[in-house]
C-alpha cells in the first residue's frame, strides 16, 4: 500500500476509474445520472460514451450535450454524467479518460435496460370515435327538423 501511494506521488500509478452503480433501468425520455471518480496523477480528459448491446445505432449528442469533462491531476475527482435515454434496448454507458501523456482507461460499463413509453390503449376507440359524432349529427338533424316544423306550421296556418 506504501509502495502504490508513492507511486501515485510521483506520477507512476495507472489512473483508474470508478462507477458508483453497474446496472440502471428507464424508460424513453428518462433523464438518468451516473457519478464517476477517475483518479490520475496528471492532467487529462474524462469522455462519456454509450453503447448499445443490441446492435442499435447510438448517436451521443442525442443521449448527452456533455460528454468531456476535465480531470484535475494528482486527486480522485468525481465526475457526474447526465444523459437521457433516447431508443429502448439494452445499452452500456462508460467513461474513457485520456491523459495527457499515456494510454487511454477505460472505465467499467454501466449497463441500461431502457424500455419503450407506455402509450395509451386505442384499443375500442374507433367505434367510439365514429358512433359520437354521428349521435350528435342525428341530435341536430332531428333538432332542425322540428324547429322547421313548426316555422312552417306557423306560416301556413
Amino acid at each position: 500500500m506504501m509502495l502504490l501511494n508513492l507511486l501515485a506521488t510521483v506520477g507512476l500509478a495507472d489512473p483508474t476509474i470508478t462507477m458508483n452503480t453497474d446496472q440502471l433501468t428507464a424508460v424513453i425520455g428518462q433523464t438518468l445520472t451516473v457519478e464517476s471518480v477517475v483518479n490520475e496523477s496528471g492532467p487529462a480528459i474524462a469522455h462519456l460514451n454509450v453503447v448499445s448491446l443490441d446492435g442499435v445505432y447510438v448517436d451521443l449528442e442525442d443521449w448527452s450535450q456533455d460528454v468531456t469533462q476535465p480531470v484535475a491531476a494528482g486527486s480522485d475527482t468525481q465526475l457526474d454524467w447526465e444523459f437521457q435515454a433516447v431508443n429502448p434496448g439494452h445499452f452500456a454507458v462508460y467513461v474513457v479518460l485520456i491523459p495527457k501523456n499515456g494510454p487511454l482507461v477505460a472505465g467499467p460499463p454501466v449497463r441500461i435496460t431502457v424500455t419503450p413509453r407506455q402509450t395509451l390503449d386505442t384499443g375500442g376507440a374507433l367505434p367510439v370515435a365514429i358512433a359520437v359524432p354521428t349521435a350528435l349529427g342525428a341530435v341536430a338533424l332531428v333538432g332542425r327538423l322540428k324547429t322547421r316544423g313548426r316555422v312552417t306550421r306557423k306560416v301556413g296556418g
